[in-house]
């Protein structure tokens, strides 16, 4: 894949210091990639961030969306960074494949609700996965909201984790969310997400485990029957750049980045809180059966999956959790 030539001049001429306030028209078109589909919170988060780019750099500054993974998946993602092929992308799941300790923030029942989420990754804790990403050669533009995560499936209403017992659950790539889903009881196995709409379709799949958003963007609830509203997993997502690639930006475009990361924050936290309100009649219009399920009984079957997904962590990381547990 080749990068746009004008970039790649432009680039070499500024390494080392930034250009005057004004650029000049169209200098610069940067790449950004997500799995994720039209519709969803990771390009709605990702149109944020372009928006607030364009208008700080009056213009001169594109951000060119690839969406529903046509770029590949976020671990190829990921590596498109890594050989600049690509310059930004939203990340998920994926994240733990360069730093393992942040598998905490996928800890079932770690976040409590939207402000706790708020009081962690705007504080300190922020700040230090922030800089943990940095020190592997990672900028963190901002963080985004993937949204909490339920259990969409085709044979029976989840009401405590025995009722989980033998559906073929979908998880992402994650070794963590798949011991999950089993230690409840599911036959859970990892599948590439454009794919999963096909095999919930056909019955490879009994269900899968996602954000409304997700229900919503790629139409789960035409191929489901039950939507079981557990929320056991917030899914953080990450505004990535190559640290170098960053770097040898012009420091107005740079803040701009950094600004319209917060923007795409704020943007997917109130896209999640109004489709979190809005998807349940969605999909009970549609005719799938909504329930609540026992939280407690979720969390308490969780509570030892915390020791066993930690015990390969850092000390560091094993803290973290402490810390974001006590956020009141």
């Amino acid at each position: 894949m080749k990068r746009h030539t004008s970039l790649k001049v432009l680039v070499t001429a500024i390494i080392g210091f930034s250009l005057p306030v004004a650029l000049s028209a169209a200098d610069i078109e940067l790449r950004a990639a997500t799995v994720g589909t039209p519709g969803g919170i990771q390009v709605a988060g990702l149109n944020a961030l372009s928006a607030h780019v364009t208008e700080a750099t009056d213009g001169s500054v594109n951000i060119k969306l690839f969406s529903s993974g046509a770029m590949g998946g976020q671990v190829a993602n990921i590596e498109s960074l890594d050989s600049h092929t690509l310059d930004i992308v939203a990340i998920e799941t994926a994240i733990t494949t360069i730093n393992s300790d942040l598998g905490i923030l996928s800890l079932p029942y770690l976040f409590r609700d939207r402000n706790h989420v708020n009081g962690a990754l705007k504080g300190k804790v922020g700040e230090e996965i922030r800089q943990l990403l940095l020190d592997d050669g990672y900028r963190v533009l901002g963080f985004y909201e993937g949204g909490f995560r339920h259990i969409t499936n085709n044979r029976k209403p989840i009401v405590v984790p025995n009722d989980l017992a033998g559906l073929r659950i979908r998880t992402p790539a994650s070794r963590q969310r798949v011991k999950m889903l089993n230690a409840w009881g599911a036959n859970a196995s990892p599948l590439p997400y454009p794919e999963l709409y096909s095999a919930l379709q056909t019955g490879v799949f009994d269900g899968q485990e996602n954000p409304l958003v997700e229900v919503r963007a790629s139409r789960f609830y035409e191929v489901q029957e039950y939507l079981s509203l557990t929320g056991h997993v917030y899914t953080t997502g990450f505004l990535l750049m190559n640290e170098t690639r960053f770097q040898a930006l012009p420091e107005q475009l740079k803040q701009a980045l950094l600004e319209g990361g917060n923007k795409a924050f704020e943007s997917t936290v109130a896209f999640g809180t109004e489709a979190d309100e809005q998807i349940v009649s969605l999909v009970e219009e549609s005719g799938v059966k909504v329930n609540q399920v026992d939280t407690d009984a979720f969390v308490e079957a969780s509570q030892p999956l915390w020791s066993v997904f930690t015990e390969k962590m850092s000390s560091k990381a094993r803290d973290l959790v402490k810390r974001i547990a006590e956020i009141p």
